[in-house]
């Protein structure tokens, strides 16, 4: 029995002897390997500061634009507010003046009419009032009309206020237009409707006619509240200078 006991042994023995022992394994890593490794790290950082420096930029760029928006807004609305204020401001004879005179330069008859009715301005004038000009012809009446407001007398509902209106010289006008259709007349050519009114257009675009200042003093009534012009010869003699003068040689020409 204790010999098989030692054949054991001894066989346990030598099975260890034989037995290979593992060492253990490390990975193997360059310095080569673990530059490139920082490298790219670094690289990375590099572009998230980068990409989180642009998502900053980009943040400002889009408050700053708001706040543009929110400037420009705020001026929009002050603007509109003050236009607001000057709209609802009562009337003057100034004001009605300046806009009448605005809208007659502008051609714009339509508004003409809240000052003072333009039919009652053309009727005091036999020359308008006889004459079939187009709109084109009646805005070149008033393209250069200028004024300037010196003195305002003001009392319940009646207002007078003087000004210095300068608009073409329509003595020259008509005179340059007479002689032009004595021309066509004495031709025996025909002077149509349609003929007169481009002689007459030519006149009033003519660079060379000079322009003539006339001082009036306009009138004003109240009526419901409102400020109107009061039409009479002497407004239309200065909105149209030398007009009248021009027909009074006409007709003392024609009458010998």
């Amino acid at each position: 029995m204790d010999k098989e006991e030692n054949v054991e042994k001894t066989k346990k023995v030598e099975d260890v002897k034989n037995e290979k022992v593992e060492e253990p394994k490390f990975s193997k890593v360059s310095g080569k390997d673990l530059k490139k490794e920082a490298e790219m790290n670094h690289i990375e950082n590099k572009k998230e500061k980068k990409q989180n420096k642009e998502k900053k930029e980009s943040k400002e760029k889009g408050n700053k634009k708001v706040g543009y928006w929110v400037g420009g807004i705020i001026l929009l609305l002050v603007v509109l507010a003050i236009v607001t204020a000057l709209l609802l401001l009562p009337a003057t004879p100034e004001k009605t003046v300046e806009g009448m005179l605005n809208s007659l330069k502008n051609a714009d008859f339509e508004s003409v009419n809240k000052y003072v009715n333009y039919d009652e301005i053309v009727n005091q004038s036999e020359t308008l009032q006889n004459s079939e000009m187009d709109e084109e012809t009646q805005s070149l009446l008033f393209d250069k009309l200028t004024w300037k407001i010196s003195n305002i007398l003001k009392e319940e509902n009646t207002a007078s206020v003087e000004v210095e209106i300068t608009n073409k010289d329509f003595n020259q006008i008509i005179s340059n237009y007479t002689q032009e259709a004595l021309k066509i007349a004495f031709s025996g050519e025909s002077f149509t409707q349609e003929e007169q009114n481009n002689k007459l257009k030519e006149q009033l675009k003519n660079e060379e006619i000079g322009t003539k200042t006339v001082t009036t003093t306009i009138q004003l009534v109240k009526q419901d509240g409102e400020w109107k012009v009061q039409a009479d010869e002497s407004l239309v003699n200065a909105l149209l200078p030398g007009l009248q003068e021009a027909i009074n040689s006409l007709n003392s020409i024609i009458n010998g």
